[in-house]
């Protein structure tokens, strides 16, 4: 029995046998369905990127910035965040691009930050992309106002990678198209939007387009094509994505050299001994970048990084992919938030419900998607996504097995081979849109229809399994999660999601049963259905799309505070450290300031060093090292001997922490007294100067409003205001003395002061004595901190003992033992003029110097020395394996001091000094870079003297843009049934069978 079903012709830009093209309309449906994709393509890059693109907004959640001092309580007071989790690109990212991007248009190339950390390197490796082509806005254009452009690169990157390997596996132009739209529309494109990871993640259609190139020909132009994608994706700075796209293209490779070379294992060999020289001379070209980046990330801290089986996406996180806020939005806006145990970025998994549809049709679609692709392309796609889907959502032994393997699966989380799993969901959605709207009727066997049938029931029912899997989480209580608004979610989000999966069918089953001989009212709308699902592909793409990019102010885009104003100009060559909510990554690097906390890989050494702090400085495993913060804002007086050695001479803490010092607590005599608004209060403060702070103690019913302040103007006995500061009620407690810091620690001892209390914009219950309120203070002390900034966001303090950041070391102490080397920084035994070493070195005469700056660059500082006797000249950076030291221009030796930082013997007498960054293996990497350059020119140049006409000769015919169409089948042919025979249709009927 053979029931008709419909097969796919063949494509517009193939040649039938015997080289005549047919006409162009009866092969493929009207252009209007690819002026259809094109407009959802362009509408999805300029509505979804919107404003920032023309500079009303920017792309940058610089509202995150409103959670940490001094911003919250000053710029950007009352400024939301838009959306979470993307700390990383606040705190990290985009403080390096906008430092790089500044000096490349001041005319410079910044290798190194000094900013953050002691130091890292900054454009020397590719760890922030900055040498990726779809990163070049951020050389031309400001840090507010690149990240739009880089996206909208991203998507002509990522829609013509994927057009040019679709068409060059014979899909027409409309779903070669719509297959971009689906790759750029996916999960990893859009969530890791602001990191180095999309940046290598568009051009993984580029390298699948390269190896595609390469199986039809071996020549230097395809191994220089392979080269130059993989060198653009390793100038993005995330290897791991480009590890998971050359494993995956890998395999492509050898089953497509297979499949096209049966029995012959020459061919495919040449394949892949080119495919591999691609990749190599790929490497070659970045060695400028790769090899002063392996050289620094073997000297680096690396814990927390360590995979298990277990750590994969969730099952039920493929509902996101018809349904991405399934669990919750990224908007703190629109609640609730996502809920999942992990963050949205490493679980959303999102393709679209149309995308979906359209591959799940071409896997059902086996024998016409087998005719349609080139030899084995159908079955390797269909059998790489299940693959990485068994491994990306279901983990267990095939994924244990991986992560036995070296680096890539050991070391980095299977989350992000997201981006490998949607470009093939896309390609099979290009495929399944290409197979509907080029069909023609065959018979067929229940066989074939019974596994189409199969295909669609077996998704349906995982579907089913899938959502109560969700379901069940939605509604299991976990930590403050518990509430029926979380399944509400669920279901509504399923809903919608369910919604675009129905109008998907009713498309994809017009365009299969329609019929296209029928009068024109059905041959337009079959075309109507066409055109409608690239729309359907882009409005859901736009409605998950639009609430996640953030579009903040341009003025809120690291507002210079005056915080900030009063570091640049009392900060000098030293760096500040501070409390947690005061700190936030290394976003004080775009001003210029240098701070010890920050967000990147830090030298093991150094980490060592710091490590030693009171607190938890590095968090511990599974997260990774790379970010040096406070764990808590409660901790003491920063006093650390360690912090004097690394230089930090100002530390900061927010305004809700008391102050520092001697506290005097006024608990009131059981009275309560109103503070009203706008009327000041003179009591005398309990103790004599100098004094940190006064406060009041808050009564009754108390609760932050963010907008009442209280002011504290400090007088001594002649009426001379000393001191004045205000702050907002920002963690206000019943009980609790309110503090308001004040810089009054030059006030002389025992001198009288009166407090002037104000209340602004609210009023205030507090504690009374008599009939004035109660006054707490606290006194000053001698512990090594003096309160020097009283502004109502935060509080600075000088370290009056930190050292200076290059200084002289006139005596050597020796500890070869890292822990008792350690505990020896750590103890304060140490002298201001001493130095520890790792191994005895020249000797210190213990005589004095002065060491005067000359020169404090972002890769090169340089000081004059002049010394009454031997010794070292110690700066206080993370530059033990990376920099080096002249003395009076002669090469000297860097030695490892004080554990993690670095000195140079000097000589007694007139000195200058000069510290400079220096990639290692740099000039071998150049030289390395260059002759793979060299090479390939070379090579490529040979071939085309080789392929040079002579005059006695004649022209070779010109290369085809497609390989030959694959003949159907070599079965003879039986005549055309009557059904069909004189038909109109939309393909060939000449290349039509019946087959039982």
């Amino acid at each position: 029995m053979t029931t008709t079903v419909e097969q796919p012709a063949l494509p517009a830009e193939s040649e039938p046998p015997g080289g005549q093209r047919e006409p162009t309309l009866k092969r493929r449906l009207p252009d209007v369905v690819t002026a259809a994709v094109v407009l959802a393509v362009a509408a999805f890059a300029f509505i979804g990127i919107g404003s920032p693109l023309w500079g009303g907004s920017s792309m940058v959640e610089s509202g995150l910035l409103a959670n940490i001092s001094p911003y919250r309580d000053e710029q950007l007071l009352g400024v939301r965040q838009q959306t979470v989790g993307l700390g990383d690109t606040v705190d990290a990212a985009i403080p390096n691009e906008a430092l790089f991007g500044e000096g490349v248009r001041d005319g410079d190339y910044p290798l190194w930050n000094p900013y953050i950390m002691g130091g890292v390197p900054l454009a020397s490796t590719p760890n922030y992309g900055l040498a990726s082509p779809v990163a070049l806005p951020f050389w031309f254009l400001p840090a507010w106002l690149a990240p739009a452009y880089v996206k909208l690169l991203e998507i002509v990157v990522a829609v013509g990678g994927c057009y040019l390997f679709l068409r060059r596996i014979r899909l027409g132009r409309a779903a070669s198209l719509l297959g971009g739209l689906v790759f750029t529309t996916s999960a990893f494109v859009i969530l890791w939007t602001n990191w180095p990871q999309t940046r290598v993640a568009v051009f993984i259609p580029v390298l699948f387009w390269a190896i595609e190139r390469l199986v039809a020909h071996v020549r230097p132009r395809e191994v220089a094509l392979v080269a130059l994608v993989v060198a653009a994706m390793l100038f993005g700075g995330f290897p791991a994505v480009t590890g998971y796209a050359l494993l995956t293209g890998a395999f492509y490779l050898t089953v497509r050299a297979l499949a096209e070379h049966p029995g012959r294992w020459k061919p495919v060999a040449g394949r892949m001994l080119a495919g591999g020289a691609g990749v190599v001379a790929g490497a070659g070209l970045v060695a400028v970048q790769l090899l002063p980046w392996a050289a620094y990330m073997s000297t680096v801290l690396v814990r927390g990084r360590a995979q298990t089986p277990d750590q994969h996406v969730p099952p039920e996180m493929l509902l996101t992919t018809i349904a991405p806020y399934a669990f919750g939005t990224a908007n703190p806006a629109s609640p609730p938030l996502w809920f999942h145990i992990r963050i949205l970025i490493e679980e959303m998994s999102y393709v679209g419900a149309a995308a979906l549809v359209l591959a799940i049709a071409a896997v059902a679609l086996a024998r016409a998607g087998r005719r349609l692709l080139p030899r084995a392309t159908w079955a390797f796609m269909v059998a790489a996504t299940l693959a990485w889907g068994v491994v990306v959502f279901l983990g267990g032994p095939p994924l244990a097995l991986l992560q036995k393997l070296p680096f890539l699966f050991s070391d980095n989380s299977v989350e992000r081979a997201r981006s490998v799993l949607g470009f093939l969901v896309a390609v099979l959605a290009a495929a399944g849109f290409e197979l509907l709207v080029r069909h023609r009727r065959e018979t067929t066997s229940r066989a074939r229809i019974g596994y189409g049938a199969a295909v669609w029931a077996l998704v349906g029912v995982a579907g089913v399994v899938v959502y109560l899997q969700g379901r069940r989480w939605a509604q299991k209580p976990y930590g403050t999660r518990e509430g029926p608004q979380y399944l509400g979610q669920l279901n509504q989000e399923v809903a919608v999601g369910l919604a675009f999966v129905a109008l998907s069918l009713v498309c994809a089953a017009w365009l299969w049963f329609g019929n296209p001989g029928a009068d024109k009212r059905w041959r337009i709308a079959r075309i109507g259905a066409a055109t409608l699902i690239p729309a359907l592909i882009a409005v859901q793409a736009l409605m998950w799309v639009r609430p996640y990019y953030p579009r903040t102010k341009p003025d809120n885009f690291y507002p210079v505070s005056g915080v900030d104003a009063y570091l640049a100009s009392h900060l000098g060559h030293s760096r500040f450290f501070g409390m947690s909510r005061t700190v936030f990554g290394g976003v004080q690097a775009i001003h210029g300031l240098r701070s010890l906390g920050g967000h990147a890989f830090v030298e093991k050494q150094f980490a060592e060093l710091v490590e030693t702090l009171p607190g938890q400085q590095l968090p511990l495993p599974p997260k990774p090292a790379s970010i040096l913060a406070p764990d808590a804002p409660t901790r003491g007086v920063p006093d650390s001997p360690v912090l004097d050695r690394v230089s930090v001479s100002h530390y900061l803490t927010p305004p809700e922490r008391a102050p520092f010092g001697t506290p005097h607590v006024d608990a009131g005599d059981g009275t309560t007294l109103s503070l009203q608004p706008d009327q000041t209060v003179t009591v005398p403060v309990p103790v004599s100067g100098p004094i940190r702070g006064v406060g009041v103690t808050p009564v009754g019913t108390v609760e932050q409003t963010l907008r009442t302040r209280i002011s504290v103007v400090l007088r001594d006995p002649s009426g001379r205001e000393v001191a004045s500061a205000e702050r907002l009620d920002r963690g206000i407690e019943a009980g609790t003395p309110f503090y308001v810091p004040l810089a009054a620690e030059d006030v002389p001892a025992g001198t009288a002061l009166t407090a002037e209390i104000t209340v602004r914009e609210g009023s205030l219950a507090v504690a009374g004595r008599g009939s004035a309120p109660a006054v707490s203070a606290v006194a000053s002390a001698d512990d090594g901190v003096k309160l020097v900034y009283d502004d109502s966001t935060v509080t600075i303090w000088q370290r009056t003992h930190a050292l200076q950041r290059v200084r002289w070391a006139a005596r050597a102490v020796v500890e070869p033992d890292p822990q008792k080397r350690l505990e020896l920084l750590s103890s304060g035994r140490l002298a201001d003029d001493e130095v520890v070493l790792n191994a005895a070195g020249a000797p210190a005469e213990g005589a004095p110097a002065t060491v005067t700056w000359l020169n404090d660059g972002m890769d090169e500082v340089s000081v004059s020395v002049q010394a009454q006797g031997a010794g070292y000249v110690v700066i206080a950076d993370a530059i033990q394996p990376t920099w080096t030291v002249t003395v009076d221009g002669e090469r000297a030796a860097l030695v490892p001091a004080d554990h993690g930082l670095a000195a140079v013997a000097v000589p007694a007498g007139n000195h200058v000094i000069r510290f400079a960054y220096t990639l290692p293996y740099h000039n071998a990497g150049a030289w390395i870079s260059g002759a793979t350059v060299l090479l390939l020119l070379t090579a490529i140049g040979a071939e085309r003297l080789r392929r040079r006409p002579t005059t006695t000769s004649p022209s070779p015919p010109p290369a085809p843009l497609l390989p030959p169409f694959r003949p159907l089948s070599p079965r003879p042919r039986r005549p055309l049934s009557p059904s069909i025979k004189g038909k109109r249709s939309w393909i060939d009927l000449r290349s039509a069978t019946v087959r039982p």
